[in-house]
């Protein structure tokens, strides 16, 4: 190894590279890992959450009994379960990793320059032990997941595809609670050790995080902003894509609306689109709209269904959906309509809006093909007249008014609903895919 390298090492370390040894915190000191618990999608000390009031004691503890020196370091380590995208995932990780340390230097303001922080993201390794020793999984179902986990796919495939086993649901709710910590450890060096070696010392030294700027390796000095682009960094390989599914719309028509009968009227089919479109960036929430425009007239029984209705919502769905959109959702709807109802000598003209709440469940099939079904409730208010067929000889339908004709004002009449106001199930379609391409890691 060149001595340009070997200096480095040692300044790095903050010491001559023949006076330095790291003692093996195990053997030498006993304190013990400190671990700080978030909740989910926290990245926040919260001392009343989990156990945290017992591990900042333990910390505050360990911080107050020990004199560190320059070259002892305390490594905080940050860590995030599977739910979600990999990459947010481990900048969450590092925000937790950030805020235990930001609380370190608070309260012990002398060893900020002792402290070292990485994230190591969502935990596979760990994960995918626990599905091996899990004894109360079936054979069939940790055979399974062990495939997936130890396939070439992205995390966030194999995410996706581990959702669809019953077995993940448990796990969420039992398991990844643990991961979403962040541990604090000490490492103590001692100065009166003999002469080591260089490789010693690298090798010493390959617990600390790598910098963007300088990636040390034995006999190799690679700086990545002198390396040709789309490869990576000492490999000298190109790196590798998949692209994945991302659809920009969904379209889809209420079957409920194409089986619609009412007595004494006949079949009275609803024409009905419905348009969701998906965010680029989004994981939970989408937003879309509704139209219905039913045109039935039947003069010769002086009958008619004439509805135009337009519906805008918005959906937040449960799961983070990283490529299409599924799973139970919240949507919340307005929308405004004009009608025209006839029943017989009967009728009714005007105009409303409304407003109402609901819950749904969105199931995927295939590439494209899904199946929605929701109900809400909520309130519609509308303004219209009564008329009535056979005034005249024209055998037209005119408003049912007895008074004055110059005192008359249309929409005279108010009414009021409360109670479910919608029920769908949608079979539907998602449209024109994102062309996004993903790093196979």
């Amino acid at each position: 190894m060149n001595l340009f390298l070997t200096t480095l090492i040692a300044l790095l370390a903050g010491i001559a590279p023949v006076q330095a040894q790291p003692v093996n915190p195990s053997s030498a000191t006993s304190q013990p890992v400190v671990v700080i618990w978030f909740g989910f999608d926290d990245a926040t000390v919260r001392p009343d959450y989990s156990d945290n009031r017992r591990s900042l004691a333990e910390l505050d503890s360990l911080m107050s009994a020990r004199n560190f020196t320059v070259l002892d370091t305390l490594r905080i380590v940050g860590r995030s379960s599977m739910e979600g995208n990999y990459d947010y995932n481990h900048l969450l990780a590092l925000r937790r990793a950030r805020s235990v340390k930001t609380y370190i230097t608070k309260h012990y303001p002398e060893f900020q320059g002792t402290v070292s922080m990485v994230s190591e993201g969502e935990v596979w390794d760990d994960f995918r032990a626990a599905v091996a020793g899990d004894a109360s999984l079936p054979e069939v179902s940790r055979t399974r997941m062990l495939e997936i986990i130890d396939s070439d796919a992205t995390p966030d495939r194999k995410e996706a595809r581990l959702r669809s086993l019953p077995s993940w649901s448990a796990y969420m709710r039992k398991l990844f609670p643990t991961y979403r910590t962040t541990t604090v450890t000490p490492h103590y060096w001692t100065l009166d050790e003999p002469r080591i070696a260089e490789d010693d010392m690298l090798a010493s030294l390959a617990w600390m995080p790598q910098t963007p700027a300088i990636q040390l390796q034995p006999d190799n000095l690679a700086i990545p902003a002198l390396m040709g682009t789309g490869k990576r960094a000492g490999a000298g390989k190109r790196a590798s894509y998949e692209r994945t599914i991302r659809p920009v719309f969904g379209l889809s028509t209420n079957l409920l609306y194409d089986i619609t009968y009412i007595p004494n009227y006949g079949l009275t089919s609803i024409p009905s689109f419905s348009l969701e479109y998906y965010p680029k960036n989004s994981r939970h929430f989408t937003f879309g709209a509704d139209v219905e425009w039913p045109m039935w007239k039947h003069w010769d029984d002086h009958r008619f269904l004439q509805i135009n209705n337009i519906t805008l919502w918005t959906r937040r769905y449960f799961p983070a959906c990283e490529e299409r959109f599924h799973g139970l959702y919240l949507f919340a709807n307005a929308n405004v309509a004009q009608f025209g109802i006839g029943w017989a000598a009967k009728g009714w003209e005007g105009e409303g809006i409304g407003a109402s709440l609901g819950i749904g469940h969105k199931w995927t099939f295939g590439r494209r093909l899904f199946l929605d079904l929701g109900i809400a409730a909520g309130g519609f208010y509308a303004k219209y007249d009564p008329y009535v067929w056979g005034n005249d000889a024209t055998k037209r339908y005119y408003y049912d008014y007895a008074g004055d004709p110059d005192t008359f004002r249309e929409r005279n009449h108010r009414w009021l609903w409360g109670g479910p106001t919608r029920a769908y199930i949608s079979l539907g379609i998602d449209l024109f895919n994102r062309n996004k391409r993903r790093a196979v890691k």
